[in-house]
């Protein structure tokens, strides 16, 4: 047999050569994806989070909580996640964890203009300690979840949620960012448990 000195093929080098540069392209690619999918389920949960609070308003607005419980001004109404039905039907987060039971949407019944006005905070956890404190629901954003250390944030409230206890409400002024004091601090008129 006589080889054909004409034929043309690719070394065993440049053939490793392809391949090594296809996993770093591989690795970038899914390093990107993973980033992707974790920055979409941080705007799931604020996404979730916004619903829970339109379906308290609604609830509120239509008259359906105690009138007992009802905030006064400068006092609030806390309503536990786990005593309010949404569409989806579920109470798991975007992280695939149910709701802690530190999760609540707060009514505040503001007095600086002299007239009732309510303003609606929210914090939300999951099991797996992903989420974000007691923040103003118009401040919310996905760079606001913390993962799997909520806890530990300075405005995450684990105290004892019951009437008559006192709550500190924050605000966000960037997107990663709450300002260091407090918004407003409310004495708990109720709290709807689910």
């Amino acid at each position: 047999m006589k080889k054909r000195l004409d034929q043309k093929g690719f070394t065993l080098i440049e053939l490793l050569a392809v391949i090594i540069i296809l996993a770093i392209l591989m690795t970038l690619a899914i390093t990107a994806m993973s980033g992707y999918i974790r920055d979409a389920k941080k705007d799931t949960f604020v996404t979730t989070a916004q619903q829970y609070a339109n379906a308290v308003r609604l609830s509120f607005v239509n008259g359906e909580y105690d009138a007992a419980e009802m905030p006064g001004r400068g006092e609030c109404l806390a309503v536990s996640t786990n005593s309010i039905a949404l569409e989806s039907g579920t109470h798991e987060s975007p992280f695939g964890q149910k709701f802690s039971e530190n999760s609540y949407i707060i009514i505040l019944n503001d007095t600086t203009t002299g007239e009732d006005k309510y303003e609606y905070f929210v914090q939300m956890s999951d099991a797996a300690g992903n989420g974000f404190g007691v923040l103003q629901e118009s401040t919310l954003n996905g760079d606001l979840v913390v993962e799997k250390d909520i806890a530990s944030e300075e405005n995450y409230d684990t105290n004892n949620w019951t009437k008559g206890s006192t709550i500190k409400l924050f605000y966000a002024n960037s997107n990663t960012t709450y300002k260091a004091y407090a918004r407003a601090t409310c004495r708990l008129s109720g709290v709807i448990s689910g």
